[in-house]
């Protein structure tokens, strides 16, 4: 039988607690988290009481130091995930990092070649690919059931209030605005059902009341095969409190997630008719990525949000940014391409 990963959980706060939650529904057999580390002594001693820790720290130095931690959970603010991640990998640790992997793709790309040079796993949480829907769509398309993927809409709305003083306030902090921070979970679902990105425009909504850098935004992308999305992101929303929309249209047939997974296909008989609701069995995304990481560092695969994965999904949102600041449209290759030789 193998040993639990041990975790060591670098940040405690609020998407702390999911993450947390998420790990004991897999049970200690599989994984066990043997330390919290937060600034916030009170924090990280609450995370610990939450999870089972017996250890709660508030420098993160010590928990990628202890011998006794196989891997690390970095929930900290975004401009503090390349430094501990490096350090991490240093140290031997695999590194699993909420979204969006770094604020620059110089970081993330140095947070790449870290975990490599040392041989460890490094995954970042895009937990929408692990979503039942998002997993069934993706088995669709690669089935072929909707032909070419020509038109893809994506929407994220919700109302996001950031106290004062928030470091999520901060434009460079947060990497960006709305589109960095959550819609990279919209491109990164994109990519993986379509492909890379080849070209971005964007348009954005500014209230520096709420936030620095852009509070709602709508992003223009065409992929390599040709195929065309819509993202609009919304962190201001006065009516949903968080939704979510996936509209997908192929050659040969489309799919939708209003109220349920609902697919329309010319390629079989009983789905050709009018659109068809899909049975798809409810699983916790949270575990699931998590079940995935604790395989990869197991089993030494590739995790399906690899490093490599997260900063091409990056690049794609600071595309955007810099096509609202600029007027044009902008190839995230090319500014992934200046990233990796900024660091070589």
């Amino acid at each position: 039988m193998s040993q639990p990963v041990r975790i060591g959980l670098i940040g405690c706060g609020g998407i702390s607690r999911t993450h947390v939650r998420g790990m004991l529904s897999l049970g200690a057999e599989e994984i066990r988290v043997v330390a919290t580390c937060d600034v916030e002594q009170s924090l990280a001693e609450e995370r610990a009481r939450d999870a089972g820790a017996e250890v709660a720290l508030t420098d993160w130095r010590a928990v990628v130091e202890r011998k006794d931690v196989d891997a690390v959970d970095i929930c900290l603010p975004h401009d503090l995930h390349a430094e501990v991640a490096i350090a991490a990998a240093q140290q031997g640790k695999h590194i699993f990092v909420e979204k969006p992997i770094a604020t620059t793709l110089e970081d993330g790309w140095a947070m790449v070649r870290a975990a490599r040079d040392a041989n460890v796993v490094l995954m970042t949480a895009f937990v929408e690919r692990f979503e039942a829907e998002n997993w069934r769509t993706k088995q669709l398309l690669d089935e072929g059931w909707l032909g070419t993927p020509v038109l893809a809409q994506v929407d994220h709305l919700q109302n996001v209030f950031i106290p004062p003083g928030h470091w999520a306030r901060e434009r460079n902090r947060l990497g960006g605005g709305a589109i960095a921070s959550a819609g990279c979970h919209r491109i990164d679902l994109l990519r993986w059902f379509i492909g890379e990105v080849e070209w971005v425009s964007a348009e954005t909504f500014y209230n520096p009341d709420r936030m620095e850098g852009e509070i709602a935004g709508v992003v223009n992308m065409q992929f390599t095969t040709g195929a065309i999305a819509n993202l609009s992101i919304n962190w201001m929303s006065p009516y949903r409190a968080f939704y979510r929309k996936l509209w997908l249209e192929g050659t040969e047939g489309c799919i939708h997630n209003w109220n349920g997974l609902h697919i329309f296909s010319r390629k079989k008989p009983e789905w050709s008719e009018g659109f068809v609701t899909l049975e798809v069995e409810p699983v916790d995304p949270f575990a699931a990525e998590l079940r995935h990481f604790v395989e990869c560092i197991r089993e030494g695969k590739e995790p399906l949000t690899s490093g490599e994965e997260a900063v091409r999904t990056q690049a794609v949102a600071i595309a955007a940014n810099e096509s609202e600041q600029t007027g044009c449209r902008v190839r995230p290759a090319d500014l992934l391409a200046r990233a990796m030789e900024e660091i070589s």
